[in-house]
């Protein structure tokens, strides 16, 4: 039968547990989420460039707690990744390279060294101060200084034949006249021109020959100077390797650290004198501060450690910065300038989830300015570069690092909402390259027995992580019944577990018992109501004032209540509005006020432009239509959108076309094509529900209703106080699927007897203007 009247029964939705969350067991279930499912599995199976995962959903339908327990399932059995490690590059310190070793023997390596470092501090200066050292150093000096001693007496010999004298003073070697066996003085050279002449003409002789002799003991004090430093090489390379001994044969094997390893122990011994430096200014704090920063020259910077990890790291980053993401480079001040070293390197969320897993919600990857290209980049070029952060060189003076980029091959698992999704995809070219893998989460899932034993389990699970109190039966059951009414279809129920989470928390805080009963829930859903719809109260009273004129008593020709819907963000609400037509003859047509003063949208104009199309095709097949009319939204100031009162308009129209008076205690909603049909519309629960309030506030008599489409009968999740009014015969619902079921409803009177009066209005307005034609022909 094309029109129904629902009884409560037929509205009644939901299902009624037996038991409560005590009795089942605690279980983190995802149901109705297959296409969820797929996608993990594809992209967990697959280790091609580019699968990384976008998990697109609603705020609160389970996308990180799903994310994250299908990954850590995974990625136990992985192996565990190489630690990162940065090390001084000798050749260029402010290059920094990077060491990847297996797990554990990074952090092994660093406090080897660390170790060696400290050992070194002691027996380097014991090793110079010992009697084998130092008879090493006088056995080199007594050997170099025979050999002066020889070259000096050969000078002597040879100066004395061109009649010079040699005399050694510490300034250096002097020359002076030689006169029998005496050695003249300055003095006497200076005021003796004889002999002055004579020493000056003897010395160009012998000058040749006294730059050899010189040049011969240089040479000799260069052999001491390198014997010396050779010596100390030696000591300090053997004292070094004796150190390194100990543990530098567990590290052979691995690849590069051995030659690491062996630069390591020849720049240690090369800076000998810094060790010398540390035990010899013993006791002063202040100085050995400075010199402690030396040796970090030699230390290993453990970046990542992954001696405790177990399988590959898995990676939540929750405030992804550039920092967070990418690491850090920490600058100290010196004279005035900003210094870093490899020590002074800080890990980030990239290297610490390198060849694990990465996730990360994408709003909060978006916020931040250029991070999301640098983020790309690594993606890319399989690269960790840092610092990459474009403002970095606008900093103070600094002698700025460039580190090694670490290779990384890591899976990126992005958190967000279908639209950025969609807005990613579209406004940048390389985000489906990089995220070829969708798993989009189903807010709204089909009611099966499936989810009927999950639910209670999933409200356990939830109880038992944030401390609440259990559920009895009852609770529960209308716990159910709200997620079913959150879906919008009693076949259907809302899995976003923020708002039945809410629901409970607040339950718990009004229970003064040991468990949540059902009158607490209730409690809790009408107090959430509440605190909401004060709007909705504010347009009640001023349509009990009068101020707002909606009719709920008798007829009216023209004037049909439709229903609308009002979004506040996190309440909406319906309301009945005055819909009012008035035809007259004329040319044209259906005028839609809303639209002549641009307060129509596109959809609400279309739906008025189909009412054309209807009427033209209903009644103007034996001749033409001679109809003008306004239809109008009284007391509507802002923009009309949607065609869900199409059919309202429709009827209005009709009413003002053939006389025919509306009953104003029924209100319509649904949208109408241009053959009759009745189409579903959104907001049904809404507009049933604002319209009964209304009928509440004015007075319920037992014959007010609302007409919804047939179609829409899914959607009827009402309010149980609704239900129980229909019950005790105070309202009524009706379906329809016809434009004529809504006429028979709200008028009372057959369709076919409508539309005969509706055709024979028309067809006086066509005998009219064909009267006035003949007058004007015969006039003229």
């Amino acid at each position: 039968m094309p029109v129904k009247r629902l009884t409560a029964e037929e509205l009644t939705y939901g299902y009624l547990y037996k038991q409560g969350t005590q009795e089942v067991k605690p279980e983190s279930l995802f149901p109705g989420q297959e296409r969820v499912k797929k996608a993990f599995d594809l992209a967990l199976a697959s280790h091609f460039e580019g699968y990384n995962v976008y998990v697109s959903g609603p705020e609160s339908v389970g996308r990180t707690e799903y994310t994250l327990r299908r990954i850590r399932e995974v990625a136990k059995n992985k192996e565990v990744p190489e630690d990162i490690c940065y090390v001084n590059n000798f050749d260029n310190p402010l290059r920094p390279k990077y060491l990847l070793l297996p797990a554990g023997v990074g952090k092994s390596l660093a406090q080897d060294i660390n170790r060696a470092i400290e050992l070194l501090k002691e027996e380097i200066p014991k090793a110079f101060e010992s009697k084998e050292y130092e008879e090493e150093v006088a056995k080199v000096v007594k050997s170099v200084q025979v050999k002066k001693e020889e070259v000096a007496r050969k000078l002597v010999e040879s100066a004395e034949q061109h009649g010079l004298g040699v005399l050694f003073t510490p300034a250096g070697i002097k020359l002076l006249p030689l006169v029998g066996r005496r050695l003249v003085s300055e003095e006497e050279l200076y005021t003796n021109s004889r002999i002055r002449e004579s020493y000056e003409r003897n010395l160009s002789e012998f000058e040749e020959k006294f730059r050899d002799f010189l040049r011969e003991l240089r040479d000799l004090d260069h052999s001491l100077s390198d014997q010396i430093l050779n010596l100390r090489s030696r000591v300090a390379s053997y004292v070094v390797d004796r150190v390194f001994s100990r543990f530098e044969d567990r590290y052979i094997r691995y690849e590069g650290l051995s030659e690491y390893i062996e630069r390591l122990k020849k720049e240690l011994s090369r800076n000998v004198d810094l060790f010398l430096s540390w035990y010899s200014s013993r006791g002063n704090l202040a100085f050995q501060r400075i010199l402690e920063k030396s040796f970090n020259t030699f230390r290993v910077n453990v970046l990542v450690d992954n001696s405790n990890l177990e399988g590959a790291p898995v990676i939540f980053e929750e405030v992804p910065t550039f920092q967070n993401l990418f690491g850090k480079v920490f600058y100290s001040a010196e004279m005035g300038v900003l210094y870093a070293d490899h020590m002074s390197i800080s890990a980030g969320s990239l290297h610490k989830a390198r060849n694990g897993y990465l996730i990360i919600r994408v709003i909060d990857l978006l916020k931040t300015p250029f991070l999301w290209d640098a983020f790309k980049k690594v993606l890319m070029h399989k690269k960790i570069h840092m610092p990459v952060h474009p403002l970095e060189d606008t900093l103070l003076p600094y002698v700025g690092i460039n580190p090694e980029p670490v290779p990384a091959n890591l899976k990126v698992v992005l958190i967000g909402d279908p639209y950025l999704y969609y807005l990613l995809y579209n406004l940048d070219p390389e985000f489906g390259r990089l995220f070829k893998v969708k798993a989009e989460f189903d807010p709204v899932i089909e009611i099966n027995q499936e989810v009927i034993e999950a639910f209670p389990k999933i409200i356990r699970k939830i109880v038992e992580e944030e401390g609440l109190k259990h559920l009895d039966g009852d609770a529960l059951s209308e716990l159910f019944r709200y997620g079913v009414e959150l879906s919008g279809s009693r076949k259907k129920f809302s899995v976003i577990l923020g708002h039945l989470i809410d629901v409970v928390r607040e339950a718990h805080s009004l229970s003064q018992e040991e468990i949540i009963r059902y009158e607490h829930v209730e409690k809790a859903l009408r107090e959430k109501v509440y605190r909401s719809n004060l709007i909705e109260e504010k347009v009640r009273k001023a349509i009990q004032e009068g101020k707002i004129i909606v009719r709920i008593e008798g007829e009216e020709k023209g004037q049909v209540n439709g229903l609308s819907v009002y979004e506040l963000g996190d309440f909406s609400f319906g309301k009945p509005s005055r819909i009012t037509a008035s035809a007259y003859i004329g040319e044209k047509g259906i005028i839609n006020i809303e639209r002549e003063v641009e307060l129509s949208g596109p959809i609400h104009s279309k739906g008025v432009l189909i009412l054309g199309g209807y009427i033209g095709g209903k009644y103007g097949g034996d001749f033409p239509l001679h109809l003008s009319c306004n239809v109008t939204f009284e007391q509507s100031y802002d923009e009309v959108e949607g065609d869900s009162a199409s059919a309202a308009e429709l009827l209005a129209i009709l009413s003002a076309i053939a006389q025919v008076p509306v009953k104003q205690y029924i209100a319509i909603t649904g949208s109408v094509d241009q053959l009759g049909n009745i189409q579903p519309v959104g907001g049904i629960k809404e507009k049933v529900e604002g319209f009964y309030r209304v009928c509440k506030a004015l007075g319920l008599k037992g014959v007010e209703g609302v007409v919804v489409p047939s179609r829409n009968y899914d959607n009827l999740v009402l309010d149980k106080e609704v239900i129980e009014s229909i019950r005790a015969g105070y309202f009524n619902v009706y379906t329809v699927e016809s434009i004529d079921d809504v006429i028979e409803i709200a008028t009372g009177i057959r369709a076919k007897k409508f539309h005969e009066l509706v055709k024979k209005r028309l067809q006086g307005f066509f005998r009219i203007i064909g009267q006035q034609i003949k007058r004007g022909k015969k006039t003229s």
